[in-house]
């Protein structure tokens, strides 16, 4: 039989590795205004808030405009492409219901995630909604 911290150790691995594998954590709602949480993979952070897509999307264009250069910008596809600390981040709004709206970042430098970053950007786009 192994010693207790052996195990210890082996359980935090195993959790470790399940976690990593998976790719996709679910967490509680944090933000102000969440209203289905958000949820974190390896290069995207996203939440579903209750506000109106065209308010999302100009909050978005203007955190990225401050933060970085907006490379390309559909509003019509809800998407935005733009590079912060020569990062690619993508931002995404799509419309969930008449009340709730789907906010996505993505971030990337190098073909590696950057999660700190496309979390710093999402908290930025809703403290500027909070304005």
């Amino acid at each position: 039989m192994y010693p207790l911290p052996w195990r210890l150790m082996s359980l935090a691995l195993v959790l470790c590795m399940a976690l990593y594998s998976s790719g996709c954590i679910a967490i509680g709602a944090v933000a102000v205004g969440a209203v289905g949480g958000y949820a974190v993979s390896r290069d995207t952070f996203e939440g579903v808030q209750s506000k109106g897509q065209e308010e999302i999307w100009d909050a978005a264009h203007t955190v990225l405009s401050i933060m970085g250069t907006i490379n390309q910008d559909s509003r019509k596809q809800g998407e935005i492409n733009a590079t912060v600390y020569g990062a690619s981040v993508t931002v995404t709004v799509m419309a969930v219901n008449l009340t709730s709206t789907k906010l996505r970042v993505k971030a990337r430098k190098a073909l590696l995630p950057r999660i700190g970053l496309a979390q710093e950007v999402y908290t930025k786009i809703i403290n500027q909604l909070e304005r």
